[in-house]
């Protein structure tokens, strides 16, 4: 069995690779052959242990992604052949994750935001952040983009690091309000308590994306921002009434669809939306999914 470092990762896995297997894990899934078990928390003394697994049919592997509490430093993904049951790789998965976290919503965008170049705002300046700003890039052409937040050093940190590292200009905003001004797409990765942006904060058109949240207890857009979209998209709807405050603070949650639903659409079938919202909480299909990509991209599979 092959032990994978974070070097490694971020060597053999670009994050264009895994858009592309991402689209294909939830295809895949949406033709009922995939499949993934909601987030186990077993408790401890101190914290909780977390297991996400899943099975990605298309390429004969299985998984789960695993760590305890919040240690993001410890979070690793184990693979197996699931014909044969021989494991295969115990992945280190922060940079990983990172990716994955950050294609799933570029993955996402790309079927609900249509036409030319856009303009990016984000809320956030940490290492999910990044990841969003490096997943939407690999996607779209981009006019413009803004970043808002709460520790205005870091918002002028990640702009001048992330200006040099993909060579495009990233304006700072004292206010999410103006970092979001005319933004078609919008990714906040925040630790969040309380919504950092609402409905008035958004243009008559937009795609929103929220990922920084995965407890009942953090939110950061406010109910009127689910509230007047045409479509909110989560990946499990029952993790999501168990896992996301927007999700549950919801008035008519009928607008809601999981994202298999959105693979079997046609894109004629959501040209129509206007005004999307994707929140996104985990699944580990999507670990397995990238996992298989870098065992690929390293030829070990």
């Amino acid at each position: 069995m092959h032990f994978i470092t974070e070097e490694e990762v971020d060597r053999y896995l670009p994050m264009k690779d895994v858009i592309s297997v991402l689209e294909e894990a939830f295809e895949d899934l949406a033709n009922g052959k995939s499949s993934y078990s909601s987030r186990g928390r077993l408790k401890l003394s101190e914290g909780a242990l977390v297991t996400m697994p899943s099975y990605f049919n298309k390429y004969n592997v299985a998984g789960l992604k695993t760590y305890v509490g919040s240690q993001k430093k410890y979070r690793h993904v184990l693979m197996f052949n699931s014909v044969s049951g021989e494991p295969i790789a115990l992945i280190e998965s922060s940079r990983m994750g990172q990716i994955k976290t950050g294609a799933l919503p570029a993955m996402v965008t790309k079927k609900m935001v249509h036409g030319g170049s856009h303009s990016l705002g984000i809320l956030g300046s940490g290492l999910q952040a990044r990841g969003q700003l490096e997943g939407i890039l690999a996607a779209f052409p981009l006019d413009s983009v803004n970043v808002y937040s709460r520790t205005p050093g870091n918002a002028r940190k990640f702009a001048e690091e992330m200006s040099s590292k993909f060579g495009i200009d990233i304006k700072v905003h004292d206010t999410a309000s103006s970092a979001l001004k005319n933004c078609s797409i919008i990714s906040s990765a925040t630790s969040s308590l309380e919504p950092i942006f609402s409905r008035r904060d958004l243009g008559d058109t937009y795609h929103v994306n929220l990922i920084g949240a995965n407890v009942p207890s953090r939110r950061e857009a406010a109910v009127d921002v689910l509230d007047q979209s045409d479509c909110v998209i989560v990946e499990d709807m029952p993790q999501a009434l168990e896992e996301s405050a927007e999700i549950m603070g919801m008035k008519d949650r009928k607008k809601c669809i999981e994202l298999v639903d959105l693979m079997k659409m046609n894109s004629n079938g959501m040209n129509e939306r206007k005004r999307t919202v994707f929140k996104s909480m985990g699944v580990g299909l999507e670990d397995v999914a990238a996992g298989y990509a870098l065992l690929k991209n390293m030829k070990i599979l």
